[in-house]
């Protein structure tokens, strides 16, 4: 889980044919028709903090001023002594650099295994490229946008996350047509929503944040939880955009989750919902 799949719809993807079939291709395979920047940059881990039972956030500080991203955008994630790369998207701003976070999902994919290991300790050092098209900015996509629509299943919260961090703290003059973002976020237990405390503060404190988190398996043994129940579904989508009040052509759409749940979105949006194709932006990950 948490490793980067290309979207099959629209721009902001690619087919996936090997996975059709069964095969699980890396990181590499899967993003090799993405844009990728040339820069390869070395960065040491600051800090490790268990984000939730299977999460792991990492802070690191970048070693080169040329590091730049988009909210929404990944890195490959190079280690030393482990050949295979892992793809992990940013859930900090750009703003922030040098400082970097990433919160990687518990796995045994190689990387994400490591991620978790005692190996990954303040000082050590690894490397990172930014790639994808999946992002966000408020010079490119904020004009002609009153209605921003965030939908992320599990780990897939983490590009969005870094959206929503960025469209709030940019200021009302930058967006000045921008009047709602919704943000609607599953994951499988209340312990597994990450980044729940911020986001549950940034929607607190700006009134164009609508929030609604999630929760699909609570059981064995079941957690406390008084909010929202079951996955995301059209009726969900359709409730966000109708309390948003947005034209259609307004509204911006991004979907980040496991492969299903992003097809289901995406075609939801794309049909029933009415949103122009070229408005949905989908990546999902496993």
């Amino acid at each position: 889980a948490g490793h980067l799949v290309g979207a099959e719809r629209g721009p902001h993807g690619r087919s996936l044919a090997a996975a059709a079939h069964g095969e699980r291709p890396d990181h590499l395979t899967r993003t090799a028709c993405e844009p990728r920047q040339d820069l390869v940059a070395e960065a040491r881990i600051v800090r490790v903090r268990e984000e939730t039972p299977t999460v792991r956030e990492l802070e690191l500080k970048v070693g080169d001023s040329g590091f730049t991203f988009r909210p929404g955008n990944w890195v490959d994630f190079f280690i030393e002594g482990v050949p295979k790369v892992g793809g992990y998207s940013m859930c900090s701003i750009p703003s922030e650099l040098p400082r970097l976070r990433l919160a990687v999902k518990r796995s045994r994919h190689p990387p994400a295994a490591w991620c978790h290991s005692a190996a990954a300790v303040p000082g050590t050092t690894v490397h990172v490229k930014v790639g994808g098209q999946f992002s966000w900015d408020a010079a490119s996509d904020g004009a002609g946008t009153s209605h921003l629509l965030l939908a992320a299943g599990g780990i897939g919260i983490n590009p969005l996350y870094s959206m929503l961090q960025a469209a709030v703290a940019a200021s009302r003059e930058a967006l000045p047509e921008l009047r709602r973002i919704s943000l609607l976020y599953s994951a499988a237990r209340p312990s597994e929503l990450a980044h729940r405390t911020p986001i549950e503060e940034l929607a607190v404190a700006d009134d164009r944040v609508r929030l609604e988190l999630r929760v699909t398996r609570n059981s064995e043994p079941q957690e406390p939880w008084s909010g929202a129940t079951g996955r995301i579904s059209t009726a969900v989508l359709a409730a966000a955009l109708a309390e948003a009040g947005s034209p259609a052509a307004e509204t911006l759409a991004y979907v980040c989750g496991p492969p299903a749940m992003t097809d289901e979105l995406v075609a939801a949006l794309q049909g029933p919902l009415a949103i122009p194709k070229e408005r949905v932006r989908s990546e999902k990950w496993w």
